[in-house]
């Protein structure tokens, strides 16, 4: 008899679905990837934006975390490009600072989400669940 795995201390089920961090590995914290992991997710990592293009053909990538370092005017292109190619995967600018004026560049850009970190795990699950973008049937109640 097949069992659902279930995290008791996450509240939900076992999620599907691949996660890519962008950015240097030194730059997540272990606590993002441990949680990330526990809920099911399968990490991936590359080190610049452009890497993500080749990994959504005919992947399922639930969404893409990346520091909100100062973003180039080619990266604001590509978060362009990636959400018409993938309107479905979220896309978190994470920083510790929240008033960095990248942020704004990068909501402008198509990303979905920000976190402010550290971050409850509330916080990083709904930051996961807004992939779809505004006006998308995912997105109505």
């Amino acid at each position: 008899m097949a069992t659902r795995k279930r995290r008791v201390d996450m509240g939900g089920p076992v999620a599907s679905g691949r996660i890519v961090l962008v950015g240097d590995a030194r730059d997540w914290q272990p606590e993002l990837q441990a949680l990330l992991g526990s809920e099911g997710y399968a990490l991936e990592r590359v080190a610049q934006l452009a890497g993500v293009l080749p990994m959504l053909s005919g992947r399922d990538v639930r969404a893409l975390f990346l520091g909100a370092d100062p973003l180039a005017a080619s990266d604001l292109l590509l978060l362009r490009r990636i959400r018409e190619l993938s309107p479905r995967t979220a896309i978190v600018a994470v920083s510790r600072t929240p008033t960095d004026p990248d942020l704004k560049r990068a909501f402008e850009s198509g990303a979905t989400a920000f976190l402010s970190w550290p971050a409850s795990n509330d916080a990083v699950r709904r930051a996961l669940g807004r992939g779809a973008p505004p006006g998308s049937e995912r997105s109505r109640p």
